[in-house]
């Protein structure tokens, strides 16, 4: 599995290399908002690779790697869940609800008390996930199966998958999304989801800051347009449209625009 920096080209084997790279990148980051003696900052490289950190005086709180990527997803119920997760709705343009997700904000500690919304960005970094040649192709893959083969399965599909003429076992579409976070209690959700997406442009990166390289790839997964990030060695083939990228992602989010300060409640910060 790749780390959520190395998704975005910002891995470090050195802790002491990587501490450099954050004392450098305060120098020239951008402040969120505050929220007492907290600052939240972020830095963003011309790559469009970015990391938050939250630093309380001198002391560095808390980051989160991101992404610059291009709004997708009409968000409603913006709420933190816990420490780290944000859980929020996903609304079609009329405002009916049609999926959910959770996710790491890179505003979290700046959301108001009362639930947000507004159009979102959501970034996938993809920590363990395979590109597929095309839906045929991802179809025919075990990466489509809805839960892992089990000697225990029957061989025979039961009656009502045979009347409805559903597939046997059953499979997931190559353009499908499920948030992990948003089922169970709330304090214990992640922000890991499981993203079947088809691709629609893709692109290689360099991090200037690093020399890294990283890739992105605009998908299509279920209900919105995500943005993808994975790691990219220099033998890697950067995707195409028609792909498929599946497998399990960490998803950060963004909102563009806050509601103007005022009273906020917020859970503290842990990692």
């Amino acid at each position: 599995m790749a780390s959520n920096l190395e998704c975005v080209g910002l891995g470090f084997d050195d802790r002491d290399d990587f501490q450099r790279f954050i004392a450098d990148a305060l120098r020239t980051a951008d402040v969120l908002g505050r929220d007492g003696d907290l600052t939240v900052h972020r830095w963003q490289d011309p790559s469009g690779a970015r990391i938050v950190v939250a630093t309380r005086g001198r002391q560095i709180v808390e980051f989160l790697p991101s992404y610059a990527g291009t709004p997708g997803p009409l968000l409603a119920d913006v709420h933190n869940a816990n420490d780290e997760v944000t859980i929020a709705d996903v609304v079609d343009k009329d405002g009916e609800k049609v999926g959910m997700l959770a996710a790491e904000f890179e505003q979290r500690r700046l959301l108001p008390t009362a639930p947000s919304g507004g159009l979102a960005t959501v970034v996938a970094l993809g920590v363990d996930v395979a590109v597929h040649a095309d839906a045929a192709a991802f179809a025919a893959s075990d990466d489509s199966l809805l839960s892992p083969r089990s000697s225990d399965d029957p061989d025979e599909p039961p009656a009502h998958y045979v009347e409805n003429g559903w597939p046997w076992p059953p499979r997931m579409a190559a353009s499908s999304f499920i948030s992990y976070g948003v089922f169970g209690a709330p304090e214990n959700a992640e922000a890991y989801a499981r993203l079947n997406g088809t691709v629609l442009h893709a692109a290689r990166k360099t991090v200037a800051a690093t020399g890294q390289q990283f890739i992105t790839a605009r998908v299509q997964c279920g209900v919105f347009e995500t943005d993808v990030c994975l790691p990219a060695a220099a033998d890697t083939p950067d995707p195409v449209p028609g792909n498929v990228i599946a497998g399990t992602v960490f998803l950060v989010a963004s909102l563009p625009q806050l509601p103007p300060p005022s009273k906020r409640g917020f859970l503290p910060w842990r990692r």
